[in-house]
């Protein structure tokens, strides 16, 4: 049989000879319960816990399968029970999936610590709250509070982008930048929601909008907009009688 390959193959096919005589007295596993899964369907988390139709329940090592689900990035915590003769029950706690961090060329989800998760691979987490940069995961929470702060200008807001580590840079969907202090960033993002409001600033032929010093606010107007913008100043020279 180990010459021929059979042996291993039975193994492969029935599982070890521990494994086959548990079976044999009603030891085989033939319930398995999840519970504390949202993101993870059952069929996935049995898959990663390594639990096959040939392991039996008195040979089955729950620390191992604790140890195998969470090394996954989505699972936190992982509780495994073996209730005799044949159930198995696996509790998990998933991390939650909080944003979606842009580095280094990729795009993953993350969690609420920062954690990676997985590989943006799905549309549904495009609703999420979206960081650019190093070690924009770790700011991720600070992020996500200031962005709530404006519910007025929370659905403009497409990323922020974390500039040397220190200050946000939000991105708008328009395509508008705006540039917040480092210090009291949501004073700053408050009193410009409040203006946009207002005023509509974002809708008008401007790039970038900064908010970094506390007295002013200074917007870049496009290429066109600067060049109308200078025409219209040479005309009022000109009708004032000066020179342009």
């Amino acid at each position: 049989m180990a010459i021929g390959g059979h042996f291993d193959s039975l193994r492969r096919e029935h599982g070890s000879f521990s494994d086959m005589l548990a079976r044999a007295l009603g030891f085989s596993i033939d319930h398995v319960a999840i519970s504390g899964n949202h993101e993870l369907t059952p069929e996935e988390v049995v898959t990663l816990a390594g639990v096959s139709t040939v392991d039996s329940l008195p040979f089955l090592d729950p620390k191992a399968i604790q140890q195998r689900l969470v090394a996954v990035p989505m699972i936190a915590e992982a509780n495994v029970t073996k209730l005799y003769p044949d159930r198995l029950l696996i509790h998990i706690r998933e991390r939650v999936p909080f944003a979606i961090w842009q580095h280094d060329g990729q795009v993953d989800v993350i969690s609420e610590d920062g954690t990676p998760i997985e590989t943006l691979t799905d549309r549904r987490f495009l609703r999420l709250p979206h960081v650019v940069g190093p070690e924009a995961n770790l700011r991720v929470k600070e992020f996500a509070m200031l962005i709530e702060a404006v519910p007025d200008l929370r659905e403009q807001i497409r990323a922020g982008i974390l500039v040397s580590k220190r200050r946000w840079t939000l991105k708008l969907h328009n395509g508008v930048e705006v540039k917040l202090p480092e210090i009291a960033p949501e004073t700053a993002l408050k009193t410009f929601a409040a203006m946009e409001k207002e005023q509509g600033i974002t809708k008008r032929a401007i790039l970038d909008i900064d908010l970094r010093l506390p007295d002013r606010i200074t917007v870049r107007l496009t290429e066109e907009a600067a060049a109308a913008h200078a025409e219209a100043i040479q005309q009022k020279i000109k009708k004032w009688g000066g020179r342009a």
